[in-house]
């Protein structure tokens, strides 16, 4: 028939030919049916020919067209999921597993295999029957034809799409003994297309399946994978190996000690120069980063020369999964490890980390950024130094704003801890970025939060700051952090508080006496006998500044004599005591002066005494003084009192006469505006006629001035 006929018509004439012909169904109605398609045709075609699956599928049960059906169900199912899902629910599984008895030398068993193998491709439900029909130990069988054989090399690639992602047959395919045969295939090398499809089956069989790793490399697989790996970037064969041992280096140490003995490292590192965009490449970072696990391995990756290239990945950009990956690895090889620090900071991988911080704690980078900061800053100072100057604090500290569910925010916290350990430089750095309220504000998630805890750490370290001590005490009680989840640093905050209320209680500021109060009261300072004499403290200053006002207020500036004040303080002593040198002292002051190595007079610089006897002559009069001050300036402001309210009442007196006399000018102008009134009325009364609407009178003309004029002419006499 025409190929100008279109494909459904055609393919429906020849099911009905076939069917006029059902008792003579053989392999020229394979034939037929198999001319009907073509290797990648498309999914209308397919849609097409789809009324013939039925068909096929029973011409697979005949030996004559056997592997012509298997050969065009291939093709079908190459289309699209839709193709796949109808030949599986025609039946046509379990005769294509049929098939692959026949051998590797057959050629039926090879488009069987084909067949399953493109089935099988990412559908889940396929997978599943496939297995359900018996086709993995066929499959296995197969595979002992070696490399050379195609069947063999189709049923590696089969193995693998049944065991990827489902580990129901991962395990069945391991039971069924095929890894031992998929490693034996993997030394014909990188050109072999089994090999390369058996390191494909691998990689899907060890996924998620320690039991699978474990039996991959019993099996010997790991040097005939690193052996692949010499390929290149450009070697699928050697792609796939990579990511086998991507996956088998996976929370396996023994895996991972195998591979480094096995010589992967120095051609995984030379897979990184493929750059960002190879596969490869991205590939060998992953496995680098799970072999980094190991302690000796990360000596091992330092020695092959694979921070540069890995430094060099950072700068591709935040967008990029490389990027991210590759942050992640030198965390791990900065983890406890001096040496991978100093090599890491050499290889300028500083400032890239830090521009990665920059994207926000929604990219993922952020967190691996973070991290990497935070290991290499460990007890290293000149990274620590190193991470300030290359300005990381303001993007770490942005990262906090995220919240302790965050994990960006987590590794925030957790290099900033280690950053402001024993590096007062980095402490008032974080302090001025901004850090200390929202490390308070992460306690509130509680000791069960990672961040929470770093944050804590992180408080306790800055309290050995003063600045920044006074910063945690104000941002604690405006937040009311709960510090009793947070033993040590409820300890440290009361006793910054503690000290700061002795600080308080010595000098003579009200702000600063408030200002201790509230914060011991935030972090509940537990000397009460101290909190008490700073509250009396507090009580007497504003006393005193009441007084002061009062006699402010009053003009009674009295400038105080000379000797109430305190040669060392210049305040008005309190407790004055007499010196060696006959001089009077704030006891306090001298007493300070007394405890130093070298005691000297401040005023005759001579050796002081220890002895101190109270001048309380000296003492009694300031107090003398200071009451006749507050005596004269309560009767100065109560007599301003009285003249206030004197002058009030008179100015009362005057504004109420002045109201009166108004009120009575008003009343006058009433009467007389009455009797104006009235004056009209009255003129109004003697009208001789009553007034009708007429029209509206011409205008007069002016009367002539009484002044006679003295020209003549136009200008005359009128």
């Amino acid at each position: 028939m025409s190929s100008r006929v279109p494909l459904t018509e055609r393919v429906a004439a020849t099911l009905k030919r076939h069917a006029e012909e059902r008792c003579h169904f053989d392999e020229r109605h394979a034939k037929e049916l198999h001319e009907l398609t073509d290797s990648g045709m498309s999914a209308d075609d397919c849609e097409a020919v789809r009324p013939a699956i039925p068909s096929l599928v029973q011409l697979l049960k005949l030996s004559g067209g056997a592997s012509m059906a298997a050969s065009t169900l291939l093709r079908l199912s190459d289309t699209s999921d839709t193709a796949r899902d109808a030949i599986r629910e025609a039946g046509a599984i379990p005769p294509l597993v049929a098939l692959l008895h026949a051998g590797a030398e057959s050629e039926a068993a090879e488009n069987a295999v084909c067949a399953l193998w493109i089935l099988a491709g990412n559908n889940p439900t396929n997978q599943d029957a496939i297995r359900e029909a018996g086709a993995i130990p066929p499959l296995v069988a197969l595979l002992h034809a070696g490399a050379e054989s195609e069947a063999a090399e189709n049923a590696a690639g089969a193995l693998g799409s049944l065991a990827c992602d489902n580990p129901t047959n991962r395990d069945a395919i391991r039971e069924a003994g095929a890894i031992p045969p998929l490693v034996a295939l993997l030394h014909a090398g990188a050109e072999s297309k089994a090999a390369k499809h058996a390191a494909c089956a691998l990689w899907f069989l060890a996924h998620d399946n320690p039991t699978n790793q474990d039996a991959i490399r019993e099996a010997g697989a790991i040097p005939p994978l690193v052996a692949l790996l010499h390929a290149g970037a450009e070697s699928k064969a050697a792609k796939h190996a990579v990511c086998a041992l991507w996956i088998l280096a996976g929370n396996n140490p023994t895996n991972q000690d195998a591979i480094r003995e096995a010589g992967a490292i120095p051609p995984l590192v030379a897979l990184l120069h493929a750059g960002a965009e190879s596969d490869a490449a991205k590939n060998a970072v992953r496995v680098l980063g799970n072999l980094a696990l190991s302690p000796t391995n990360k000596d091992a990756i330092r020695e092959a020369g694979a921070i540069p290239p890995l430094v060099a990945l950072l700068l591709v950009g935040a967008e990029s999964e490389v990027a991210k990956n590759s942050a992640g690895v030198l965390c791990i090889l900065a983890h406890d490890n001096p040496t991978n620090q100093d090599a890491i900071r050499e290889a300028g991988a500083i400032p890239p980390l830090v521009a990665l911080l920059l994207v926000g704690a929604e990219l993922e980078v952020a967190k691996h950024a973070a991290c990497a900061l935070w290991f290499l800053a460990h007890d290293n100072p000149t990274n620590r130094d190193a991470i300030r100057e290359a300005g990381a604090f303001p993007p770490l500290v942005a990262l906090l704003h995220a919240g302790a569910e965050s994990k960006a925010a987590e590794n925030a916290a957790g290099a900033l801890w280690i950053l402001a350990c024993d590096n007062p430089t980095n402490q008032d750095a974080i302090r001025e970025a901004g850090a200390i309220p929202l490390f308070v504000a992460l306690l509130h998630a509680g000791a069960e939060s990672k961040a929470a805890r770093y944050a804590a750490q992180t408080l306790c370290v800055l309290a050995l700051n003063p600045t920044c001590s006074d910063a945690i005490l104000a941002a604690v009680a405006n937040a009311a952090a709960p510090l009793h989840a947070f033993s040590e640093l409820q300890r440290k905050l009361r006793s910054v508080a503690t000290a700061r209320l002795h600080r308080a209680e010595a000098g003579e500021t009200v702000v600063a006496l408030e200002a201790a109060l509230a914060t011991a009261a935030a972090v509940g300072a537990a000397d009460e006998a101290v909190t008490e004499r700073v509250r009396s403290r507090l009580e007497e200053l504003q006393t005193v500044a009441a007084r002061r006002a009062r006699r402010e207020s009053v003009g009674l500036n009295v400038p105080l004599p000379a000797d109430f004040t305190c040669p060392i303080t210049y305040d008005k002593m309190k407790d004055p005591v007499v010196a060696s040198d006959g001089h009077s002292y704030e006891r306090s002051a001298i007493e300070e002066i007394l405890r130093g190595p070298h005691p000297l007079s401040p005023l005759t610089r001579a050796t002081l005494g220890t002895t101190l006897v109270p001048n309380l002559n000296l003492r009694r009069r300031i107090e003398d003084h200071e009451a006749e001050l507050n005596r004269m300036a309560e009767q100065m402001a109560a007599r301003l009192a009285t003249a206030v309210a004197e002058a009030e009442s008179a100015a009362n007196v005057k504004e109420a006469a002045a109201k009166a006399a108004a009120n009575a000018e008003i009343e006058e102008l009433r009467k007389q505006l009455a009797d104006a009134k009235k004056r009209v009325r009255t003129e109004d009364d003697h009208t001789e006629e009553p007034w009708e609407e007429q029209d509206p009178p011409a205008p007069k003309r002016r009367a002539p001035s009484s002044r006679r004029s003295t020209g003549s002419g136009a200008g005359g006499s009128a």
